[in-house]
C-alpha cells in the first residue's frame, strides 16, 4: 500500500493539470464560499464550512479519483498491479489515497483560515469526522463510478449526477433546520456532511445519525465497488 500510493503522489506531483484541477480550483470555490459567507451571513458558518467540506470531497476526492482510476485502467496500469498478487482492495485503495489526503489538507487549509478569522468551531472533532467520513465515501464512490466510466476525458460526464448530489445535498441541509433533517434525506451525499459540520459550530440534534449515514454509505458500498470494478480498459 505504501509504495503503490507513494507512487501516485509523485505522478500527481508532476501533473499540472492534476493540481489544478484536484487542489486549485477547489480551494479556490472553498474561498469564495467563505467569502459569500463573509458578505451574506446567509448558511452560519457551520454551513459554510459544511458546504466548502462538500465541495472539496466532490472536486477532489470523488471526481479526482474517479478519473485517475479510468486513467490508470487505460493505461494497464490496474491490470499490471492486480498481476503483481496485491489485493483488489489494496490497488484501489491506494490509487485513489494521494487526492484522499489531498481533499483533508485542503480542507485543514481553509478550516484553518476560518479559525483564523476567528470562526472557530465549538466541537472541532465532529469538524475532523465530517471531513475524513466524506473523504472515505467520496473515495469508494470515485470506485463505484470508474466501474461505468470507460475512458478519463468521460469522468466529468459520469460523476455529474453523484457530484450534483453532493452540492444539492449540502445546499438542502443548509436550508434545512437541523432537527429536520429525516432519515431519508441523510441518504443523499452532502447532507450528513454538512449536518455534521453544522453542528461542528452550532451544535443541534442528528449527530449520531450522520455520523451512521455517512459510516454507512461507505461501509455497504466498498466491498460491491470493488467486487464489480472492471479492470481492463473499455471501450
Amino acid at each position: 500500500m505504501r509504495a503503490l500510493a507513494g507512487a501516485e503522489f509523485r505522478l500527481l506531483a508532476r501533473s499540472p493539470f492534476a493540481i489544478v484541477m484536484a487542489g486549485l480550483l477547489p480551494t479556490a470555490v472553498g474561498l469564495l464560499i467563505v467569502w459569500a459567507e463573509q458578505d451574506t451571513g446567509r448558511a452560519g458558518w457551520g454551513g459554510a464550512a459544511g458546504l466548502l467540506l462538500v465541495t472539496l470531497v466532490a472536486f477532489t476526492a470523488y471526481t479526482g479519483g474517479t478519473t485517475t482510476l479510468a486513467a490508470r485502467r487505460q493505461q494497464f496500469v490496474l491490470k499490471r498491479l492486480r498481476m503483481s498478487g496485491a489485493r483488489d482492495a489494496t490497488i484501489l485503495g491506494a490509487v485513489i489515497l494521494p487526492l484522499g489526503a489531498l481533499t483533508l489538507v485542503q480542507a485543514a487549509l481553509l478550516v484553518g483560515i476560518l479559525s483564523a478569522a476567528g470562526h472557530e468551531p465549538s466541537q472541532p472533532w465532529l469538524l475532523a469526522v465530517a471531513a475524513v467520513a466524506g473523504t472515505a465515501a467520496g473515495s469508494v464512490l470515485a470506485i463505484a463510478t470508474a466501474v461505468v466510466t470507460p475512458t478519463p476525458e468521460l469522468a466529468q460526464l459520469t460523476t455529474s449526477p453523484i457530484a450534483l448530489a453532493f452540492f444539492g445535498g449540502g445546499l438542502w441541509a443548509v436550508r434545512t433546520p437541523p432537527a429536520e433533517v429525516s432519515w431519508w434525506m441523510l441518504a443523499v451525499p452532502g447532507v450528513p456532511v454538512t449536518q455534521l459540520a453544522r453542528a461542528a459550530w452550532d451544535g443541534g440534534p442528528g449527530v449520531l445519525a450522520a455520523i451512521v449515514a455517512v459510516i454507512s454509505l461507505s461501509a455497504a458500498l466498498a466491498p460491491c465497488a470493488v467486487k464489480v470494478f472492471a479492470w481492463d480498459p473499455r471501450r
